[in-house]
């Protein structure tokens, strides 16, 4: 299902004329270097492809296929790095001792050539860098001996004369040399024109990829994507960009194990145990990496990287998707842009936006193409993908329309819907889950599982996690603070908790703000508390040992012990204050309908207490504010 989804977005995206996503037997690889060669095979000029940034990133350009790389030698074709093109190596220091011990101390044995070094780091040629070398060469010669073009000519003769322990030798090398060495590919010019992109090279190269490329064995079966006979992948691609997972890409079907495989298959076929063509192979690898190198069409979720797309034209669903779950945090610097600012123009379109489609929601109106800029009707897809090792573990996969997706996207936010005085309007994922780990923590990832279950409860639209509500809960506790995301999270667990009929609190008692008619018990504990903190910061602003750094926790947990310490402390404070009277009767008011105070609360109970000592602490500043504009 995963796999053959993938499969027709790529036959989407390949009619797209707007969209550059690599056609069979390419690859987007990263490239660092261009070779120029003069029609004679001598290299002339390096040119730099890297972006002028402060740390230069590679350029992103299609080169013939690069297929994973095992532990043998695998050269590619017209792009490559430098052990390969040039048969040289850089170790360090270490490593090299290791791998080269020298009682003689001498610069050359008959195991390598050292070219340059010095304490931390090594540039020699040894017999392995020499055979991915000729290796190399003979790939090219296999491809491209029988094509006349003057730029394959000189390519092939500058492999023909080149030697590894030239290197050091040649001035423009020596230039580049630990730039050219740290690993980007390396490809190849020729009178102006990039090789890899001729087109009497292209027809060559695909033509040669076509035919099984010519240099190993076939497998034909029946594939489990199109249904059709066809040659089976035996190495699948390797995907990069999901986070956590090995630089050089992970896998997500492979087979490395006899226990792992079943018919007959034996893990040496690896691939052969679930047969994919080579062609759904490649479309499947293609698109996601072509996701996963996208900002917009993917986000961090805990280590779980998530990529979505819907099957249509444009970037109009994936767009709105990445506003719903990554909305855009308002800075001070936003603030201070001017009106007309084209990018703070864009942001506040985007927040209205989401508030007209909340407003929809809200109210229970259908979502139409013209709401959203997309077609509801869509199918529309989330992968979820977490790294294991060598290989990806699917976290989670939804499958939905786009307008229910919409739509449940939106309920999570009216859900967290709560009285603010700042902070962010709309809260994304990465915001939610930071919740749960402690400022101070050196990590500062939220636990991995949070992030599926979330996901989950969001995408399903039932109830939110316990183990989520339990960590802001503990958080909220320990740092005796609930700010507006904290609040709004326990508000939709509550919420959809008496939604799904799985408490006794009501829903409609479960308030973006303060309600005075809630009876429930917690909930004007909950308010009691913020009264009396209130008392006590009137009677001196400046106390250090507060009744919330003392009591809070203990008084969200077990309020028969702790209130009538506080109510006794109270008293004390009213008498030194010039609004005694008010808070008495604020006091007063809270405590209507508590008959005694509880001995222990339940979790449920403790997140009824927090969100009416939130309320009330909104409400008391809100009236302070109301009462300094009417003195003015």
């Amino acid at each position: 299902m995963i796999i053959q989804s993938l499969c027709r977005y790529y036959d989407i995206l390949v009619e797209d004329e707007d969209v550059t996503i690599s056609r069979p037997g390419y690859s987007s690889g990263k490239v660092s270097f261009a070779l120029v060669l003069s029609p004679d095979g001598e290299l002339s000029y390096i040119a730099d492809l890297r972006s002028d940034d402060k740390k230069p990133r590679p350029k992103s350009m299609d080169v013939p296929l690069q297929e994973v790389r095992s532990s043998g030698i695998a050269p590619y074709v017209l792009c490559d790095n430098a052990k390969y093109v040039f048969g040289v190596e850089k170790l360090k220091r270490d490593k090299f001792e290791e791998k080269f011990p020298n009682p003689s101390g001498k610069d050359t044995s008959p195991d390598y050539t050292i070219l340059a070094g010095n304490e931390k780091e090594v540039v020699l040629v040894h017999q392995r860098s020499r055979d991915c070398f000729e290796a190399f060469r003979e790939r090219q010669h296999a491809i491209f001996d029988a094509l006349d073009d003057p730029g394959i000519r000189a390519l092939l003769t500058f492999l023909d004369s080149w030697s590894p322990e030239n290197f050091s030798k040649h001035s423009k090398l020596v230039e580049y040399m630990d730039d050219l060495l740290a690993g980007g590919n390396l490809v190849f010019e020729c009178e102006g024109v990039l090789l890899h992109r001729k087109p009497s090279v292209r027809k060559t190269w695909e033509r040669y990829s076509s035919d099984g490329r010519g240099d190993r064995d076939t497998f034909t079966a029946q594939c489990l994507v199109t249904g059709e006979m066809d040659t089976v992948a035996r190495i699948h691609q390797n995907l990069k960009g999901v986070a956590g997972a090995q630089m050089s890409g992970a896998s997500l079907v492979s087979f490395n194990d006899d226990s792992f495989c079943s018919y007959g298959k034996t893990g040496k076929q690896q691939g052969l145990n679930a047969p994919i063509s080579e062609s759904a192979m490649f479309k499947y690898t293609t698109v996601l990496n072509y996701l996963l190198a996208r900002p917009d069409y993917r986000m961090r979720i805990a280590d779980t990287t998530v990529v979505f797309w819907a099957e249509t034209n444009g970037t109009a669903c994936e767009d709105l998707a990445s506003l719903f779950f990554d909305p855009r945090e308002e800075t001070e610097e936003d603030s201070d842009a001017a009106p007309s600012d084209p990018a703070r123009v864009q942001d506040l379109r985007r927040i209205e936006l989401i508030g007209a489609i909340l407003d929809k929601v809200r109210k229970g109106q259908k979502i139409h193409t013209e709401d959203i800029g997309a077609d509801p009707e869509a199918n529309f897809y989330m992968l979820g993908l977490s790294p294991n090792n060598a290989r990806l573990a699917v976290r989670f996969w939804h499958v939905d329309t786009f307008g229910n997706f919409i739509v449940r996207a939106a309920r999570h936010h009216l859900d967290m819907e709560i009285v603010r005085d700042g902070g962010p309007r709309y809260v994304s994922m990465y915001r939610l889950l930071r919740e749960t780990v402690a400022p101070s923590s050196d990590n500062k990832a939220a636990s991995p599982l949070l992030g599926g279950l979330v996901m989950r409860s969001i995408l399903n639209g039932g109830p939110y996690p316990v183990q989520m509500y339990s960590a802001i809960l503990n958080r909220t506790k320990v740092d005796r603070s609930i700010n507006p995301i904290r609040a709004g999270f326990i508000k939709a667990y509550l919420l959809r908790l008496a939604r799904a009929g799985l408490t006794n609190l009501q829903e409609d008692m479960i308030t973006v703000s303060l309600n005075e008619e809630n009876p429930s018990v917690p909930y004007r504990l909950g308010r009691l508390f913020a009264v009396l903190e209130k008392a006590q910061a009137d009677t001196n602003r400046e106390m250090k040992s507060t009744i919330n750094s003392k009591y809070f926790s203990s008084a969200s947990t077990t309020p028969a012990v702790v209130f009538p310490v506080l109510l006794k402390l109270a008293q004390h404070h009213i008498a030194k204050s010039d609004w005694g009277f008010r808070t008495t009767q604020a006091i007063e008011e809270t405590l209507t309908g508590v008959d005694e105070f509880p001995a222990y609360l339940s979790l449920e109970e403790q997140g009824m207490f927090m969100l009416g000592y939130y309320h009330q602490r909104k409400a008391n500043y809100k009236k302070k504010e109301e009462v300094a504009g009417e003195v003015e």
